[in-house]
């Protein structure tokens, strides 16, 4: 028991509410503090990084790479200018800057991400009619055995039995499951599991988390008719759309490598861009944090780090950028610590005048609400849309409005199914249904699943043995290498 806890109860409501104001304003310093220094350390990196990108990036992204740049000299003169007139009295007029650049980078970062999936995409079906070519000539003389199948489901029960007590490591193996065995569902059946699954899954959440789920599954599904989809960097959608022109079908295995290469280093480009974006963003985070705390001081410490980091950050002296460093990130994770142990302090307190009837807590709601504001921010390593940091609605999702919202997205892919021809239909689904959590009812209804996949009757036997194989081989490697989920 700390030595708070033992004279807490000796203590009167006003000095219980003074103490969590004390803290309250120690953590925000704190917050500004690590992010000043979170966002010196992030925009060292970024910087090098573009340098990199302008002298080796083709012309074709000249103009997105430009505007990068752009953003990234626009934050760090924000950053400057947060240092500099801490009190001046057009914070309110940078802090909306920095949001508008933050909204900006998170549309960017979306545009980037929907490129990502499509490119994916591209490389399932590549992969699909690989695994034609390689079943046809490693299965072609092992027969079909209904056995392999149901020793398939044995083994694969008993891992599951065995994960039981490990919900995440439990999902990922049925979602790695369903990711490999191949789509046999007619649309309808389909529709009747994502549908079902999906209300499931979604009714103990509020109205704007289920809205921001529904819509992350229809950008999962398909990207490519989604708003902004090839309005910037231009130049990956037309190459994705190259590679969806290609017919597959009549390539030979080395033609799908090569293919296979162009994914590869398209995907490579495209996660960097998308990395540099979301970091960027997160740096806006922090400078959001630093202005909503404007009227908290900061040590002399952070001062003199900050004017060392703007001489190397223009003069780019890389020795002194990484004694830099070292420094900033041990007292990153001085600050760390100190925040942990004040909110233990906080958390005693706070219990402490929750508990007391007569402890009016309207004086601390404001600053408490405040608080969470900038945490809100401050924690947001996704570089998340504003609408789900802040949602409007709040309460439960209703019955009725959850059906509507379902029906939507059956009838979004729907839509993009009615445009694809059958071999991608199939990636897609299996795609969606291995991205929602335990879409059936109970093992039994699952294992019927896997039996249907792996039938003869409607998939070659050379394909079943094949991906027969495939699982068996995730499994094995899953149980010997022990690995985190």
């Amino acid at each position: 028991m700390t030595n708070l806890e033992e004279h807490i109860s000796k203590m009167s409501n006003e000095e219980i509410r003074d103490n969590i104001m004390s803290l309250n304003t120690k953590q925000l310093k704190l917050i500004k503090e690590s992010s000043y220094l979170n966002a010196f350390n992030a925009m060292n990196t970024l910087k090098n990084t573009l340098k990199y990108k302008i002298k080796n990036d083709n012309m074709e992204l000249t103009s997105e790479i430009n505007l990068l740049d752009y953003y990234l000299n626009k934050t760090i003169g924000l950053l400057d200018n947060s240092i500099k007139y801490e009190s001046d009295n057009n914070i309110k007029l940078k802090l909306q800057e920095i949001m508008d650049i933050r909204q900006e980078l998170y549309e960017l970062s979306s545009i980037i991400d929907g490129y990502s999936i499509e490119i994916a995409y591209v490389g399932e079906l590549a992969d699909q009619y690989g695994i034609k070519i390689l079943s046809n000539k490693d299965y072609d003389n092992v027969p079909y055995s209904i056995k392999k199948v149901e020793d398939l489901i044995i083994m694969i029960n008993e891992v599951l039995s065995k994960l039981k007590d490990d919900y995440y490591k439990y999902i990922y193996v049925i979602s790695q499951i369903i990711s490999i065995l191949p789509m046999r569902l007619v649309k309808e059946n389909y529709f009747s599991i994502v549908k079902n699954t999906i209300i499931r899954n979604l009714k103990p959440y509020t109205k704007s988390q289920v809205e921001s789920q529904i819509n992350e599954y229809k950008k999962q599904f398909d990207s490519s008719i989604r708003d902004g989809y090839g309005t910037k960097f231009d130049y990956y959608f037309r190459e994705i759309q190259k590679l969806r022109n290609i017919n597959l079908s009549d390539k030979d295995m080395d033609a799908l490598d090569d293919i296979v290469k162009e994914i590869m280093r398209l995907t490579k480009e495209i996660n960097e861009i998308f990395d540099f974006i979301l970091r960027l963003g997160l740096i806006s985070n922090m400078i959001i944090v630093i202005n909503l705390t404007d009227r908290i001081p900061i040590s002399k410490e952070i001062e003199d780090i900050y004017y060392n980091w703007i001489k190397i950050i223009w003069n780019e002296d890389k020795e002194k950028a990484d004694e830099l460093t070292d420094q900033i990130e041990k007292k990153i994770k001085e600050i760390e610590e100190d925040i942990f142990v004040d909110l233990e302090e906080f958390n005693i307190l706070n219990s402490e005048a929750l508990d007391r009837e007569d402890f009016n807590y309207d004086d601390l709601n404001e600053e408490l609400l405040y608080t969470k504001k900038v945490l809100t921010y401050y924690n947001d390593a996704k570089l998340s849309d504003y609408n789900i940091l802040f949602p409007e609605d709040e309460s439960l999702i209703t019955q009725e409005y959850l059906e509507q919202i379902v029906d939507s997205l059956i009838q979004y892919i729907n839509r993009s199914l009615s445009k694809m021809e059958n071999i991608e239909r199939k990636v897609r689904m299996r795609k969606l249904l291995s991205h929602i959590e335990l879409p059936f009812n109970g093992i039994e209804e699952f294992n019927n699943y896997i039996k249907y996949s792996l039938d003869n009757r409607v998939l070659p036997k050379e394909e079943i043995n094949f991906t027969i194989n495939y699982i068996l081989y995730f499994l094995e490697d899953l149980l010997n290498s022990k690995q985190e989920i």
